[in-house]
């Protein structure tokens, strides 16, 4: 395992020399255990800092819920430099309730792993125990995580609420879907229910290669490179309409603090292109943002809006945990770094700069779940 690790890691360096290296290796090879364990070398956190050996200023504790690919590193960091007392939990283990309520905890730090079906079903799955079964508080909220990497969910949520979004047809039948094909209007767009950075989406413009994919699906099932060649979605498939020439906004909010920049095209996507224009988002987006936002209660959530040419604001995706490239700042107005605030007794949006995307954000995380224990806030 060690002579593998070192030379999966040395691919990991050279990956980026040879365009398609990665997509290729990981679709066809099962690489989970040297993934995990490429990941959890990289983690500066090992076991000595499972529990915090500090005295806090603050009452209580949190249980940092343990990541496959050592996410939660994040939450240590962000916990150590706030002075917040923590243990790292570990809820993959067949005695995860056991852990969990003797931890003594008074809340708990979540990012459930994603990157393949079963991790985030098992999640879901004891997530969903500890908030409604036992009454622990979580970060973000449970609905917040429900929906994180699910693009049906996020499609349900959208339109159960009402929530403008790009249309959507989800099947579970193949010849219901195969008799769409030949009538809908192309090209239309497939996207996997998982996968990040454009990893899972196609656009189709020709008749029978769509009828092949769906036939693929419902079958053979779909997987993308970062998932790997056993982790299949097989009996269904997720269609949405093309709009090609929409810009992309991301919005995020995080407590009081809104950030915001354009998403640019690489190709034919936005998403995973890295590529980012920065202005001051205009009132109109950030306030479409809010009303989202607000509908879920959602205090830690990122949007991505489709900006229409013909003015409309659309929501693409809402993801409670996303990249950001290199640790960068998510607002820059006129060279300065900051984020935005509302002013709800005026309606207005301001500008205050500074520097607030330290440590990814999981800081900006945590200070917002401090600021609803304290002040009792059940937000999300």
């Amino acid at each position: 395992m060690r002579r593998l690790l070192k030379r999966y890691s040395l691919y990991m360096k050279q990956r980026d020399l040879f365009p398609g290296l990665r997509q290729a290796v990981q679709r066809h090879f099962n690489l989970i255990e040297l993934r995990t364990a490429h990941w959890a070398a990289k983690n500066p956190y090992d076991e000595r800092f499972d529990v915090s050996e500090y005295v806090s200023p603050y009452p209580f504790t949190f249980g940092i819920v343990k990541e496959f690919w050592h996410n939660h590193r994040f939450y240590i960091r962000a916990c150590r430099e706030l002075k917040v007392s923590y243990r790292v939990l570990d809820l993959t283990r067949p005695d995860w309730l056991e852990t969990v309520t003797q931890s003594a905890c008074d809340a708990f730090l979540v990012v459930p792993s994603v990157n393949f079906s079963f991790w985030k079903q098992m999640y879901d799955e004891r997530i969903r125990v500890l908030v409604e079964v036992l009454g622990k508080r979580v970060f973000p909220s449970y609905e917040a995580m429900w929906m994180w990497e699910s693009k049906r969910r996020m499609h349900y949520w959208l339109k159960a609420n009402g929530i403008p979004h790009p249309e959507t047809w989800i099947f579970y039948d193949r010849k219901e879907a195969l008799g769409f094909a030949d009538t809908a209007p192309l090209p239309l767009v497939f996207k996997s229910d998982m996968g990040s950075g454009a990893s899972g989406v196609i656009i189709f413009r020709d008749r029978g290669r769509l009828r092949r994919h769906i036939n693929i699906c419902f079958r053979k099932g779909f997987t993308n490179y970062r998932r790997g060649p056993t982790d299949r979605e097989t009996g269904t498939i997720f269609l949405q309409e093309y709009l090609p020439d929409a810009r992309e906004w991301r919005v995020v909010r995080i407590g009081a603090s809104y950030f915001a920049f354009e998403k640019m095209k690489a190709g034919e996507f936005h998403s995973g292109s890295h590529l980012r224009s920065f202005a001051r988002p205009s009132s109109v987006l950030l306030s479409f943002a809010r009303g989202v936002f607000d509908t879920g209660d959602f205090s830690s959530m990122s949007l991505d809006i489709f900006v229409t040419r013909d003015g409309r604001y659309l929501v693409n995706e809402l993801q409670t945990y996303f990249g950001i490239q290199d640790n960068h700042e998510m607002c820059v107005v006129d060279g300065v770094p900051g984020r935005m605030v509302h002013d709800p007794q005026h309606g207005t949006w301001a500008f205050q700069a500074g520097s607030f995307c330290d440590n990814y954000l999981y800081n900006q995380r945590l200070s917002c779940f401090i600021e609803q224990l304290q002040w009792g806030d059940q937000g999300t």
